[in-house]
């Protein structure tokens, strides 16, 4: 029989194996009811197998020569995994100076809102659970450097917002907050980068919650997958009408005091047509993607400046750990933060908003971002 360091330790691979499974399955953009159906499946395997192994112990004392070599095979997962999780910490594309925020605000919205701040009675009960930051937004001010930033350009404003889901577990009010919060900071503009709309009865949201944003210059937005729960055409139709610029479908060259700033949309996987970038030379290009796994594709393109979300920063983060669920093709690796690649820069933020009532260690994040020249932040 074996031993209970090595059952516990095959247990444990077994897990890591399901987890970095169903990371993978939601970042590959296939249907949703085929994703919804193999993270069922690979639940039911989680669940299953262990309770397999146990009964097989009990009635015969052994595992079996199938199930001992799954165990070594999840021991040895479990040992790779462990090995490339501590690897990320020195990963060469994290932007180690971008990554440490200048200042963090925590926005207190339980205080502020009590219980307008949620919706129904079990999220409300979620988020009294002690520890759980779903609450408590951090706005967090940072400076990040661009190689080909006009001079003219320096210290330009952006304001990014990604993964709301607004579905009601949230009252509209904690929304109106963080909307407030955004104009009070006065950016020059503001970013949405997916997932802005889970439930149809928040499509009427929309209107209020965004139409109240006040950029000085202009607000553009993406869709992102669970957007696909709705009304797509419905859902940008009425963004346009509350002032945003859909820059999914529309990309936008600025001519002054802005000459040659272009900003686009990348939505794939899940929404596959990619606009025409519009003509002319692009001083500095800002691309908007759902996801970080368009990293590689914006560094082909020579973008500047990508803003994702999508992973929620993992959503519980453990000490040592780090984050577990993280929906990529690269699993954990861009869950969040500021990374670079030559002269491409890609910030994930967290997630301003939670579908899932739960955040520990990763808190939402209101990113609030400051564009200067690459040199003046070497030399600060």
């Amino acid at each position: 029989m074996p031993s209970t360091v090595w059952l516990v330790a095959a247990l444990l691979g077994h897990g890591a194996l399901g987890v970095e499974a169903v990371n993978r399955l939601h970042g590959l953009g296939i249907r949703r009811s085929w994703v919804d159906a193999l993270t069922a499946a690979c639940g039911a395997a989680m669940i299953g197998l262990p309770v397999v192994a146990a009964w097989q112990l009990l009635s015969a004392g052994s595992l079996g020569a199938a199930l001992e070599t799954y165990g070594w095979v999840a021991i040895a997962a479990l040992v790779l995994i462990a090995v490339s999780r501590g690897l990320l910490r020195w990963d060469p594309h994290r932007d180690s100076s971008a990554n440490r925020p200048t200042s963090v605000e925590t926005l207190d919205l339980a205080a502020a809102l009590g219980e307008a701040a949620t919706g129904p009675p079990l999220v409300r009960a979620a988020s009294r659970l002690p520890g759980n930051q779903l609450l408590r937004v951090a706005v967090e001010h940072r400076v990040i450097g661009l190689e080909r930033l006009p001079a003219a350009w320096q210290d330009l404003r952006i304001a990014h917002l990604t993964d709301l889901h607004m579905s009601g577990r949230l009252g509209i009010d904690y929304f109106h907050a963080l909307v407030k919060r955004v104009n009070a900071w006065e950016p020059d503009f503001v970013f949405l980068t997916g997932d802005l709309v889970e439930h149809t009865p928040q499509l009427e949201w929309v209107a209020p919650v965004f139409g109240a944003l006040r950029p000085r210059v202009a607000g553009h937005f993406i869709l992102g997958n669970h957007d696909e729960k709705v009304d797509c055409p419905a859902l940008r139709r009425q963004l346009v009408a509350a002032g945003l610029v859909d820059a999914g479908t529309t990309p936008v060259r600025y001519g002054p005091p802005y000459e040659g700033l272009v900003i686009c949309g990348d939505e794939r996987p899940w929404f596959p047509t990619v606009a025409s970038p519009p003509r002319g030379i692009a001083t500095l290009t800002v691309c908007l993607a759902h996801t970080p796994d368009r990293f590689g594709s914006a560094v082909a393109a020579g973008i500047d400046l990508v803003l994702a979300g999508h992973c929620h920063g993992g959503q519980v983060c453990f000490p040592l750990v780090g984050p577990l669920l993280c929906p990529s093709r690269h699993g954990v690796r861009y869950a969040a933060g500021t990374f670079r690649r030559g002269r491409t820069v890609m910030h994930v933020g967290r997630g301003t908003g939670s579908l899932f009532p739960l955040r520990y260690g990763c808190p939402p994040e209101l990113s609030l971002i400051t564009l200067r020249t690459e040199q003046s932040v070497a030399t600060a």
